[in-house]
């Protein structure tokens, strides 16, 4: 892929994974969906639910975006603000004092705001109850903050949910199963190591010749 390439889906990627998390925590905190975040979770639903959709989509899209930008910084640039893909501002001099201020803030914006958002949500997520279809509701025990990785052993359906039915019974809520603890712990930390990498990248010394690429 040329650098063009390599730009474009660090920007889309990048830009959804920021309005997906960003949205789905202003909605989490009681403010109006203005993103669309509830496309996965409804609100009948409930806040666990919509936070354990932001932590897999979330993570997954911006373990994409951290793929795309350690290519970019392997193959490009010489100084950490060269090895950063240029949005919105098409020929900018990243070499100026403004040029590399601009390039902290998509760092930040880009990168920064969608973690603390991705951690946030774990903690709202592990704040529902997993229970298991029909049967009781377990007390609520907010203490557990790891019951979305070891889930409970059942023998049917596995229920995330917020609050208490008017019954007293597992309803509602999402299904979690097999798969929850790998995606729920695995995509998050998938992200931190490759948060950690690209940095590295970034700020590694030496200089580096842009490779030519063909597209």
């Amino acid at each position: 892929m040329t650098k063009e390439h390599l730009t474009t889906l660090w920007k889309w990627l990048s830009l959804g994974c920021f309005v997906y998390v960003v949205g789905s925590v202003i909605t989490l905190q009681g403010g109006a969906d203005v993103f669309g975040a509830e496309f996965l979770a409804k609100p009948e639903h409930g806040a666990a639910a919509a936070a354990y959709f932001t932590v897999i989509l979330g993570s997954g899209l911006l373990c994409l975006a951290l793929v795309v930008a350690m290519t970019y910084a392997r193959r490009h640039g010489s100084a950490w603000h060269e090895r950063v893909p240029v949005v919105m501002l098409e020929g900018l001099r990243t070499a100026t004092i403004e040029g590399k201020i601009f390039q902290g803030a998509v760092i930040f914006v880009l990168l920064c705001i969608p973690v603390y958002g991705i951690a946030h949500s774990i903690g709202k997520a592990n704040e529902g109850t997993v229970c298991e279809l029909g049967s009781a509701l377990p007390p609520a025990d907010h203490r557990s903050r790891w019951q979305l990785i070891f889930l409970p052993s059942g023998g049917g359906e596995l229920r995330l949910v917020s609050g208490r039915s008017a019954d007293g019974k597992c309803e509602g809520g999402v299904e979690v199963g097999w798969y929850t603890p790998p995606l729920f712990a695995g995509l998050p930390f998938g992200a931190l190591v490759l948060t950690s990498a690209w940095l590295c990248l970034l700020f590694r010394s030496g200089v580096r010749q842009e490779l030519a690429t063909k597209s």
